[in-house]
Parts: structure tokens; C-alpha cells; sequence
């Protein structure tokens, strides 16, 4: 049997999706200055405390967050159930024996581990989505629409749509057709036909009683996930997840990139949007005296996420 790739440092790759979040976050800043600044002067503006654009991009870091809070819940259940293993072992050391048609205690321990593991895969599909109506809101004519990710790609595809000649349609179409399209079919797979598996691979030491748990995707995951990781390869649930987590962020950060150039290429720099009687948040540009977006700033940040590729 081959070697299963698995985490042995979690705290490393905890850290590593957490800085990546940072990133990808001061894109949606960036994006939401540009948006006010460009396109409809909304600082001071708010509904209910907080404008529509600051809520779009604030449902999205949600769906984020909650993908990575999931990630760390699994990182942990994983190690709940060696430790539950480990007292029942010490209890009665033959109580894994004697299953001759699947041991249910390892069966139900991954029910719990696949259970975590499809609510980072919902969390991280829905991302799209929310993308697609902060896109419709930020470029689309009617800001209101509630664009779906996969309406939006037919848009990037059709050259007489009203977002024929954003700069940012190749990022979209490359994103779709290399991630979102396959991953938003295993997203409806997982809910309206069949439930996700993995093989639990468990050893313990008879002298320390120290149990070692190893939840291998199956290869039904792998082929759904062939864009990320390597069906030929063995790999265990978590370092999975962590790395559809990484590559959903990457995915998304190729979108913010193309809407960065949009503003920088098609948006006059130094022409702020300004409402009667309002106030307009600027920078001013040491070498030519001129406005400028304070997108700047965030936008430098943003683009770290090169690092992470």
C-alpha cells in the first residue's frame, strides 16, 4: 500500500490558510474602495448600519472563515477520536477484533471526520456565488441582480453581454473551467445524490497505547478534486481539505486580480466619483499631485497572494 499523504505539522498549515485569509481580504477592501471611489461615492452612505457592498464582501469572508473554522474542527475531531480510541484500547485492548464486515467504530469515526470535511466543501462552493452578485454589484448595470456564479460565466462567454470587455472575463473563464465547474458538480453531487466517504486507517503501539488515525480520501474525492491534487497519490482528508481551501483562495484571487486591472486600465485615476454634499476618501500621489484611489494601498497588499501560488 502506498503512503498516505497527511499533516503532521497542523498548526503550520492552520497559519499558512489564516495568512492567505488576510491577503484575500484586503482584496475585497481594495475592491470596495475602487467601487467607491470609481464607480458610486459610498463612504458615509449606509443601510442599516453597513452598505450593500461592504455586506457582499462581508458574506463572502464569512463563507471563508467558516470553511477554515471547519478545517480546524476536523484537524481537531480527528484527534478526539485517537484519543477515544486510545481509552477504549486501554479498556479492552481486543476490542477492534473480531469485525469480520467493517468495523463500525472506524466506520462511524469517519461519518464524523466526512461530516466536517462537507461543510468546508459547501462553504467553499458558495464563495462563487457570492462572487458572481459582488461582480454583478460592483461592474453588472443592475447592481441588484442576484447573478449566480454559473450565469455569470455564460456572460464572460458571450461577447455581446455587458461584460464583453472587462478585463477581468479571461481570469473568470480560466478560474471556471480549470475549478469552479467540476467542484460546483461535486457540490451537487454531495447533496442530492451520494454522501462523501473515506477509509479510516488506524494503528495503535500495545506498549504506550498511543493511537494514530489516518482518514484516506477515496477515489471518488480524488477524481472530483483532480484539479488539486493528484489522483495518483494517496492522500488523507485533511491535507485535502487544506488544500481545497488554499486553491478556492488562489481561484478567488485570480478574479480580485483581473477586477484590480479593470480599475487600473479602464477607470481614470485621478477623476474621484463625488456626491453633493458628501465627502470622498482620496489619496494624493507625491509625484504628480494628483487624487488617487485608496484602493492602493490594499491593493499592494493584496497582491502577496503570489506567494501562496
Amino acid at each position: 500500500m502506498s503512503e498516505i499523504l497527511f499533516i503532521d505539522e497542523p498548526q503550520e498549515k492552520l497559519d499558512e490558510i489564516q495568512s492567505l485569509i488576510k491577503v484575500v481580504y484586503e482584496g475585497f477592501m481594495a475592491l470596495a474602495m475602487d467601487y467607491g471611489y470609481h464607480i458610486n461615492n459610498v463612504f458615509g452612505q449606509s443601510k442599516d448600519g453597513k452598505h450593500e457592498i461592504y455586506e457582499l464582501r462581508d458574506s463572502i469572508n464569512y463563507r471563508i472563515r467558516s470553511a477554515n473554522l471547519h478545517f480546524y474542527l476536523l484537524i481537531v475531531r480527528k484527534f478526539e477520536i485517537e484519543n477515544r480510541f486510545a481509552k477504549m484500547l486501554k479498556e479492552k485492548p481486543t476490542v477492534f477484533n473480531g469485525f469480520i464486515m467493517g468495523n463500525p467504530h472506524f466506520e462511524m469515526a469517519s461519518d464524523e471526520i466526512m461530516a466536517i470535511y462537507d461543510s468546508i466543501v459547501f462553504h467553499l462552493s458558495s464563495c462563487f456565488d457570492y462572487l458572481a452578485m459582488l461582480t454583478q454589484f460592483v461592474f453588472g448595470k443592475n447592481p441588484q441582480t442576484k447573478l449566480q456564479w454559473i450565469t455569470l460565466v455564460k456572460h464572460c462567454h458571450n461577447n455581446k453581454s455587458e461584460f464583453a470587455n472587462r478585463k477581468f472575463v479571461e481570469n473568470i473563464k480560466k478560474v471556471n473551467s480549470e475549478f469552479v465547474s467540476k467542484f460546483n458538480d461535486y457540490r451537487a453531487e454531495l447533496i442530492h445524490r451520494k454522501k462523501s466517504t473515506s477509509f479510516a486507517n488506524v494503528s495503535w503501539e500495545l506498549d504506550s497505547g498511543k493511537v494514530t488515525t489516518q482518514f484516506k480520501c477515496s477515489e471518488k474525492i480524488k477524481s472530483n478534486l483532480k484539479k488539486i491534487i493528484d489522483k495518483d497519490l494517496e492522500y488523507c482528508i485533511s491535507y485535502a481539505s487544506f488544500e481545497l481551501i488554499k486553491q478556492t483562495l488562489l481561484k478567488i484571487s485570480h478574479v480580485l486580480n483581473g477586477m484590480h486591472d479593470e480599475f487600473r486600465e479602464n477607470y481614470i485615476g485621478h477623476a474621484p466619483k463625488m456626491n453633493n454634499g458628501g465627502f470622498q476618501l482620496i489619496t494624493m500621489n507625491p509625484e504628480t499631485k494628483f487624487a488617487e484611489s485608496p484602493a492602493l494601498g490594499s491593493w499592494k497588499k493584496f497582491m502577496e497572494y503570489k506567494n501562496f501560488c
